[in-house]
């Protein structure tokens, strides 16, 4: 629809399995403010907004061959009519306690910019983000007694909810 309508798309949803699977670029908001944004592989693979590392560690996946990190978040809820100081998500964000000064808690932070269109708005360090991995692996010990080569890529095989299917080939529709 949308490359024979040369039109651009909006998709709104909780469910990044669902997102991933129709989206070539992800927006992920949080209270109002956007959170992190980049293509969706660059969202997938890793994350580096903790809201967003929790959205992926929430969605659901069946598959045994699929391993992925399960995030709990603590803290209050902040109330949208009231949200808190600094960063949106300081009050549910276990990375605080790795930024110094209390800056989530004073100031919003700045928009920082990963590369290739990838962004985040987060104090953490370009270091710890460096540490940061995928919430949803492929477990390839698993995968070579079930036929899945050694050698796939991270986040295939059967089952896998994140996997995009294959696009069809041709020129993709202009962002603008």
């Amino acid at each position: 629809i949308q490359r024979k309508n040369k039109t651009t798309m909006l998709f709104i949803s909780h469910d990044l399995s669902v997102v991933r699977y129709i989206a070539d670029r992800v927006v992920v908001m949080y209270l109002g403010y956007i959170v992190e944004q980049g293509t969706t592989d660059q969202i997938f693979s890793p994350p580096y907004h903790p809201y967003t590392e929790a959205l992926l560690s929430a969605i659901p996946i069946a598959d045994t061959s699929v391993v992925k990190k399960h995030i709990v978040l603590e803290g209050d809820i902040p109330s949208a009519m009231n949200p808190p100081t600094g960063c949106p998500f300081q009050t549910r964000c276990g990375y605080k306690k790795l930024v110094p000064d209390n800056l989530c808690e004073t100031k919003v932070p700045p928009v920082k910019n990963l590369g290739d269109g990838h962004m985040s708005l987060c104090w953490l360090a370009d270091d710890v983000l460096a540490k940061m991995d995928q919430v949803i692996k492929f477990d390839k010990e698993h995968a070579a007694h079930e036929g899945v080569p050694e050698d796939a890529p991270h986040g295939t095989g059967p089952g896998f909810a994140g996997s995009p299917p294959k696009r069809p080939s041709g020129k993709k529709p202009s962002p603008n």
